[in-house]
């Protein structure tokens, strides 16, 4: 049965972080509630945190694959939760006796719910790591005392007035035939884009802030965002073991005013990794902490996933499965919402087409932009050259700025430290009442644990060769290395529970 006219009752919640928002859908009749923060876009007929490739009054952000952020539509009698169109965000959906609730935070739907979740688990890291396995194979249901909760990643969701379903977004089919037909798509939709976030009918408007280092994926989005009007670029000084990643040079090279970011200034935050890691268990992206007097109303594009969109060589599943490398970027789910940004990666653009891109990228014509080993893309190549940004500033070397929290000695901040380790000492009870062992409380066994960890993850080598990654994908025993050495240590593996907790405290007012 469906109802003949949804309609949405809104209830701001002051106080909640600005880009939250909850939807109840009920049975028994035709009213939607949806609680939201002060920055989320109402209307009759849709409501959004989002920005897409199209007209912001239209509000047709549920016809289209270009969309970052998530919303809600009312149409044809049905009403379709619309999802960001990349796998470093996602939607969460409970069903309920009398409805469905849906939300784009998780810690906002367990407050809502007033869901329980099993303290003493370490598998929360497995359960939103498989995501990277790709859409088929992650782990859609998230246990809780008040049922499984649903995680939604790129698809949408459609409430006809009596259940849930799954819908594939639009959007396949576009001519990626030629470099020149795909480089023309990411400038028009980028255009487009930054006309909808700008738009002077929203109530908030945003701008376009892009990011650069010294790679290939978040120089390629600059050139796009320059092109669309943008102004500024934040740059971090550094990437992983002190290495300059800083994409300030590019940045100058392009006329852009370069924001010179400290990858270590989260540190200096209260309980800065909270909504990091209550979004995914690892919370590696918390090095934007650092950058939050700057994120407020700008759409942050980002390069996320560009490592296998744009790669020559591409090892992994080439479909429209959405295999990644990593979880990279999933960890700004939650603190985007409170930072009041759009969450933008623009590599996820056309996706679902990875084929026609991985040819474009082997296409003899794309040769001159081919550099030697195992590190070229040459679409980003030619796009940033072409932008007149010289070949040695960019793509001569791979460095990363993902903070490794599980897994390397950046672990918490001071503070957090001290929270976290007081919180694993007041819920012994928890791991005791289930039969298991509690974590044990000392701050050098857990670094010995975790050396032990990445000796045995890496063959005791500080670099693996180059046949290590093929063995990973081959030989079963290979593989059940890596997974030993990639486990978070026994003190490390129980922060999302402490995490959450924390992070669904910032909705208590409205429930």
């Amino acid at each position: 049965m469906t109802h003949r006219s949804l309609r949405f009752e809104y209830i701001p919640v002051p106080g909640w972080p600005r880009l939250a928002w909850l939807a109840q859908c009920h049975r028994t009749h035709n009213v939607v509630t949806v609680f939201h923060g002060s920055g989320v876009e109402v209307t009759d007929d849709w409501f959004a945190e989002a920005a897409w490739a199209g007209e912001f009054e239209s509000g047709d952000f549920d016809r289209t694959d270009l969309v970052a952020g998530s919303g809600g539509r009312i149409r044809d009698g049905e009403l379709v939760f619309v999802s960001s169109a990349s796998t470093v965000d996602r939607l969460q959906s409970l069903e309920r006796p009398d409805g469905a609730w849906v939300s784009n935070s998780l810690s906002c739907l367990v407050a809502a719910a007033d869901a329980q979740i099993d303290e003493s688990s370490g598998r929360y890291f497995w359960l939103f790591r498989t995501i990277v396995g790709g859409m088929r194979k992650y782990r859609r249901l998230f246990p809780t005392s008040a049922g499984p909760i649903n995680l939604t990643y790129f698809d949408n969701l459609v409430w006809d007035g009596a259940a849930l379903i799954t819908r594939v977004k639009p959007g396949m089919g576009r001519d990626f035939s030629t470099f020149d037909r795909y480089y023309g798509f990411l400038q028009t939709s980028m255009q487009a884009l930054a006309g909808n976030a700008g738009a002077a009918a929203r109530h908030t408007r945003f701008d376009l802030l892009s990011t650069a280092s010294s790679g290939y994926d978040s120089p390629t989005v600059t050139v796009l965002a320059k092109q669309a009007g943008a102004k500024q670029v934040l740059c971090f000084d550094q990437a992983r073991r002190g290495l300059d990643d800083s994409g300030e040079p590019l940045a100058r090279a392009l006329g852009l005013e370069p924001v010179v970011v400290e990858r270590m200034a989260w540190k200096s935050a209260a309980l800065p990794e909270v909504p990091f890691i209550a979004s995914d268990s690892h919370g590696g992206d918390v090095f934007f902490r650092g950058a939050e007097s700057l994120l407020s109303g700008k759409v942050l594009l980002t390069g996320y996933h560009g490592d296998k969109i744009w790669a020559k060589d591409c090892h992994s599943a080439v479909d429209e499965n959405i295999v990644r490398g990593d979880q990279s970027g999933l960890s700004i789910t939650e603190y985007r919402l409170r930072a009041g940004m759009i969450h933008c990666p623009v590599s996820f653009w056309g996706v679902r087409q990875i084929k026609d891109i991985h040819r474009l990228s082997n296409l003899p014509e794309m040769a001159p932009w081919d550099v030697p080993g195992d590190y070229s893309r040459p679409i980003c190549r030619r796009i940033v050259e072409g932008a007149g940004v010289p070949r040695e500033m960019f793509g001569m070397e791979k460095k990363a700025t993902w903070v490794l929290l599980l897994r390397g000695k950046e672990f918490l901040s001071p503070q957090s430290l001290d929270d976290y380790t007081a919180w694993l000492k007041d819920r012994r009870g928890a791991w005791i009442k289930r039969g298991r062992i509690p974590p044990v409380l000392n701050q050098q066994l857990d670094q010995f644990e975790v050396t032990i960890r990445k000796r045995v993850s890496l063959m005791g080598m500080a670099d693996p060769p180059a046949w290590y990654k093929p063995a990973l994908r081959s030989t079963p025993f290979v593989r059940v290395i890596w997974r030993v050495g990639e486990a978070p240590s026994r003190m490390r593996r129980y922060i999302f529970p402490w995490a959450l907790e924390h992070n669904r405290k910032a909705y208590a007012p409205a429930f």
